[in-house]
């Protein structure tokens, strides 16, 4: 009876531990395949955004190659694309344009990066689909491309599979660096002008308004040292103490001193002068042009880098209007200036039409010139505004050879 008592003792001991063992080895492989879905799911998702991170960069790619193609038909054909968006979207699909292969889309095609993709070496299943490609101006300059792309994502056992479904990637392209159509088709590429934007302000900016003892016109940069020797810089001062006239070109001063006598320009009576200063040369002003009609103080950019030729964004025609010859304006466009000592070395005539770019090749707006700007240049007061040149437009005629 012993026996049997213990061995019933046993059984039911070991009834127990048998069947947690058996359960326990159950949730361990089930554990597993768990821990397994999950790695392989977060391997696929790393995938996922690798594959969207890339397609942005062949769009990029793409667009880019695309734009330098379109500019390089405009050159080489010396006409405008008659449809600008259907001529860039075509790019990108074929490489053709005008139904002639572009050397610069060869291998750089949306299809062709789209393949590269899919075509990685993974273990696993991978399908990229791409369509409903968009192309429209931004901001005048960047173009902006829309893609819809379908990823899915599978491992080998379809135990786990990501899917992005119509998926849709915008991916702006500069134009910066790239030549304008619109002076290669006025000027039958005698002229070719690269788009750069500078980075200071192109807009005027009334950095000290003076009391009535203000006058004279003069510019050059300045100096707050009362010491300097250099009759081409201003000095801006409190006061007059200490200060040797003859050692500079102009005084900028807080106190309401009479000057006029002493210095061919000065704008005084403005308490808080030297500090208005510095702040326009801490925000990029490299020069300061005093002048008399308004007796203030004025900073200037595009008297200083008009010569490089710089583009700035505002009222104009935008890059794909440029690139079908048009010269309508698009509020998120961009302007330039024609430079006229150019046109005159290619032998072109010089009209008395506004000297921002579009308006001169289409023949409008008067030619008026601005103070403390070259002869030649000019603009109206449709122009004027948008510069904050107003105050400082004359009714001069500008010269014209």
């Amino acid at each position: 009876m012993k026996g049997q008592f213990y061995s019933l003792i046993a059984i039911l001991v070991a009834v127990p531990i048998f069947m947690f063992t058996i359960n326990y080895l159950s949730y361990t492989d089930s554990l597993g395949d768990m821990v397994s879905d999950r790695v392989i799911s977060d391997q696929i998702s790393q995938l996922v955004s690798s594959i969207e991170l890339d397609t942005e960069k062949a769009i990029q790619i793409a667009g880019r190659r695309a734009l330098l193609a379109a500019t390089n038909e405009v050159l080489n054909s010396g006409k405008p694309l008659k449809n600008a968006v259907a001529n860039l979207t075509t790019l990108m699909l074929t490489g053709t344009i005008n139904n002639t292969e572009a050397f610069l889309m060869i291998d750089n095609t949306i299809p062709d990066w789209s393949e590269r993709i899919s075509s990685k070496s993974t273990s696993f299943d991978l399908e990229l689909q791409y369509g409903n490609i968009s192309v429209e101006n931004n901001d005048g300059f960047s173009i902006r491309v829309g893609v819809d792309i379908n990823i899915s994502v599978t491992d080998k056992l379809e135990r786990v599979k990501i899917e992005k479904f119509n998926e849709r990637k915008y991916v702006d392209i500069t134009v910066n660096g790239l030549e304008d159509p619109m002076f290669l088709l006025n000027t039958q590429g005698f002229i070719r002008r690269i788009i750069r934007t500078p980075e200071p302000s192109h807009v005027a900016m009334n950095v000290v308004t003076g009391g009535s003892y203000s006058g004279g016109s003069c510019a050059g940069e300045v100096t707050f040292n009362k010491s300097e020797v250099d009759n081409t810089k201003i000095l801006v001062a409190e006061n007059i103490t200490g200060v040797v006239y003859a050692r500079h070109l102009g005084i900028i001063l807080a106190d309401n001193d009479n000057l006029t006598s002493q210095v061919a320009c000065s704008v005084t009576g403005n308490s808080s002068a030297v500090a208005l200063v510095q702040a326009a040369i801490a925000s990029g002003a490299t020069e300061i042009y005093i002048d008399d009609s308004t007796q203030t103080a004025w900073s200037i950019p595009l008297e200083t880098n008009i010569a490089e030729r710089y583009y700035y964004r505002g009222a104009g025609p935008n890059f794909l209007q440029r690139l079908e010859g048009g010269n309508d304006t698009s509020p998120d466009g961009m302007f330039t200036f024609i430079y006229t000592p150019e046109l005159e070395e290619q032998a072109f005539p010089v009209f008395d039409y506004s000297r921002v770019a579009y308006r001169y090749f289409a023949g409008e707006g008067d030619c008026y010139q601005v103070n403390n700007m070259p002869e030649w240049f000019g603009i109206d007061s449709a122009d004027s505004d948008a510069l904050n040149l107003t105050e400082l437009l004359t009714a001069t005629p500008c010269v014209v050879s």
